[in-house]
């Protein structure tokens, strides 16, 4: 299924939600946001963007629960392009659904 999503960051996890499904994605030991389902991790700063990040990792999540839904404030997605943050130097944005799936399909599998 390839469904159209918003290039702004929902709270849930935009791999899923190209898929048609609706996950979670909540705060890591790391402070990333991370997918319940697929380990797709997401570095955010409010207001301004959420980097979805080029490595995964699966269910290292921090005893109390935050969830992305939760602290979401249209922060739009963007590629990784640097290896430490804000791990998108210089800026650059997502402008499709697109660009998002081709960028999320060369991501490794999780651990």
């Amino acid at each position: 299924m390839n469904e159209e999503i918003s290039t702004f960051w929902t709270g849930m996890c935009p791999e899923s939600a190209l898929q048609g499904k609706s996950v979670h994605m909540r705060l890591n030991d790391f402070d990333f946001y991370e997918s319940e389902e697929t380990g797709l991790q997401i570095c955010v700063f409010p207001g301004v963007q959420a980097v979805i990040l080029n490595f995964r990792v699966k269910g290292k999540f921090r005893e109390k629960p935050v969830y992305g839904k939760d602290v979401c404030n249209g922060e739009i997605l963007s590629p990784m392009n640097h290896p430490r943050p804000p791990f998108n130097d210089p800026t650059e944005i997502f402008t499709s659904s697109d660009e998002i799936r081709e960028y999320i399909a060369q991501i490794p599998s999780g651990t």
